[in-house]
């Protein structure tokens, strides 16, 4: 079609009609949303020359068959305004743009302006074809989206909820439900839709999944314990003490004279380096502790072979450590040993601290304590709670589901204990303490790659004293970190520090144990680099399951209040700003912002009831009573 423009024809800019004002060096258009463009020439493409009167007219729908012109041009290629005579009888501006739309949507007819030509009949069944199918599949995602709307979803409906699941779990980073029904994509809201679609109650936990947290046992080919020489200390009485009903005890303490022997369960004689142990030990970081089960890193057959105190004797790591008048611990002998251990909780020690060998050894204990406090130590006694729920232990496991429906019960109860400051747990910490500042100076002296656990000090370090300088002082904290070189943990104060009393339950002290076990039998050490490979794993995985840890627990918390909305918990303002602060619960181990309490000041206490949860967002709200 020749290009030939004058005022009032039609012409194409942009896909889109225009019509032409005035001819020029360059011409000036009107476009359909009512809009003058000067253009050249080669910006525009002439449809019809004309004359049009308006726009306007193109909205007229004229009589034609398309059907009919396909079949009549089989094999043949025509101009556009051929085309729209051969549709609808005749070649005006109304029926040769109507004509350029069937050239658009390409369907029976393909080509340009100048050159149509028809497509072959398989070439539109085929294209039919997928236009019947995406239309009946939007007409599918319609009924979808509306059943959600109703809450009345259906089991043909898990494909599209199941990737709903995968984002509230963080697997997936956007979803097609939430943008279609114009709620935000994140996991917080796609938990919510489940929770009111009913496919969800309140006892899934989904924060062992968002952080990547392993959610069932390893299970892997446990070896025998190997046969070595062991030093026999089944004479010394030896303690494992720890929590009500412990499953992994993997520390004990004995004294001896003047010296405390802390003995730690022999991981790295079972778990050599790069083995499938180790390698399954490393992805997970650490045990994984849930008011509804507890995830290990290892498999159960290593603690009950290594557990302290599960069998009549028990292998160890064995750290004779002595503590002089300035209260350093110094590590005089590292050896295998054979121990006979008896369990103890902490409740049942703390009625025997009076007595010996739990009074010399808080002693040893409380000398080693000074000497922390005086280099700075932060002593923080903010409460903390123990959490139990009756759900059965099993998560949650989206793989496992093939239904809308799932596993947990409707009816469970969250039970929060208090973990009281007793003079045993104190002894045991500082006892654990001295161990890893002793073994760290050991690793040092001997130039044995390891990660040592440091703490940069606060910016402005104090001695808290009440309970809303301690909640202020904790928040001023700077993350410890895993570091091939020592230095400071602040928050200990130690100048120099390893953790290495639960390798059963946390990789980075199996690092330590298999460094130290290979240098004693004097075999090749794990690499600086692939011990800051290593150490960087255990940081990622240990990171990952103390976040789970956190937000599960809070999740349950919120759960025991929810099935107690009549309590009334005496609070304690541990935060002012005008009329708003933070109330914290020591019942609950656990704070609520709250708004007018103008009237209240720092540490003062204060009766609060809860008005409501949004589990979602692991969120809630108290009133003053």
């Amino acid at each position: 079609m020749s290009q030939n423009f004058k005022s009032h024809s039609l012409v194409l800019f942009k896909k889109g009609p225009a019509l032409v004002d005035q001819v020029g060096d360059k011409i000036a258009i009107q476009t359909a949303n009512g809009k003058s463009v000067k253009v050249r020439p080669k910006d525009i493409q002439l449809l019809h020359p004309g004359p049009l009167k308006s726009l306007g007219d193109l909205q007229q729908t004229p009589q034609g068959n398309v059907e009919e012109a396909w079949e009549l041009l089989q094999g043949e290629t025509v101009e556009l305004a051929e085309l729209a005579d051969f549709i609808y009888g005749e070649a005006s501006p109304v029926t040769v743009w109507h004509a350029w739309q069937v050239l658009e949507e390409a369907v029976y007819f393909t080509g340009s302006i100048d050159q149509v030509a028809t497509r072959t009949e398989a070439e539109v069944d085929a294209i039919l074809s997928k236009q019947r199918e995406k239309e009946e599949e939007a007409a599918r995602w319609d009924a979808y989206l509306q059943r959600v709307k109703d809450r009345t979803v259906q089991p043909e409906d898990f494909p599209h909820l199941s990737d709903l699941e995968r984002l509230a779990y963080r697997k997936a980073s956007m979803n097609r439900t939430l943008k279609a029904l114009g709620i935000e994509v994140t996991p917080e809201k796609a938990h919510r839709l489940l929770l009111q679609l009913g496919l969800w109650n309140d006892a899934v936990n989904p924060y062992p999944a968002r952080f990547d947290c392993a959610t069932t046992q390893p299970e892997l080919e446990v070896p025998e314990l190997p046969e070595e020489q062991r030093e026999d200390l089944t004479a010394l009485e030896t303690y494992a003490i720890d929590d009500d009903n412990c499953s992994d005890p993997d520390d004990a303490i004995s004294l001896d004279g003047e010296y405390l022997w802390i003995h730690v369960a022999d991981a790295a004689a079972l778990i050599k380096a790069d083995s499938p142990l180790d390698v399954e030990a490393r992805a997970r970081g650490a045990n994984l502790y849930l008011p509804e089960i507890v995830i290990n890193m290892l498999p159960e057959p290593v603690t009950s072979v290594l557990g302290l105190g599960l069998q009549e004797v028990s292998p160890a790591l064995s750290f004779k450590i002595g503590v002089g008048d300035g209260g350093t611990p110094i590590c005089s002998k590292i050896i295998p040993s054979w121990v006979r251990v008896q369990q103890l909780s902490y409740s049942a020690a703390d009625e025997l601290m009076d007595n010996t060998p739990f009074q010399e050894m808080n002693l040893i204990t409380e000398r080693f304590r000074e000497r922390r406090i005086l280099q700075g130590a932060a002593r923080i006694n903010l409460p903390e709670v123990k959490l139990k729920t009756t759900v059965d232990g099993e998560l949650y496991n989206l793989s496992a589901s093939h239904e809308l429906n799932f596993r947990q019960p409707d009816d469970f109860s969250v039970e929060i204990s208090d973990l009281p400051r007793l003079k045993s747990r104190d002894m045991v910490t500082d006892a654990m303490l001295m161990a890893g500042e002793a073994v760290a100076d050991f690793l040092i002296k001997n130039e044995i790659p390891a990660p040592f656990a440091c703490q940069p000090p606060p910016d402005e370090p104090f001695t808290p004293g009440s309970m809303a300088e301690m909640f202020a002082y904790r928040k001023k904290f700077k993350r410890s970190g895993l570091h091939l070189e020592p230095d400071w943990h602040a928050g200990l104060g130690l100048e120099r520090y390893t953790r290495s009393t639960s390798p059963l339950r946390r990789y980075s002290d199996l690092l330590v144990h298999q460094q130290l076990r290979a240098f004693i039998a004097g075999e090749p050490l794990i690499s600086e680099a692939d011990m800051l490979e290593r150490m960087s794993q255990a940081e990622v995985g240990g990171g990952n399951t103390a976040m789970a840890e956190r937000l599960s627990n809070r999740h349950w918390t919120l759960l025991h209040m929810q099935q107690h909305p009549e309590t009334i918990y005496r609070g304690v303002v541990v935060d002012k700003r005008d009329d708003r602060g933070t109330v914290l619960i020591p019942d609950l181990a656990i704070d609520v912002k709250m708004r007018r309490i103008g009237d209240v000041e720092l540490d003062d206490e204060v009766d609060v009831q809860l008005l409501q949860i949004n589990l979602p967002e692991l969120d809630f709200t108290c009133r003053m009573v």
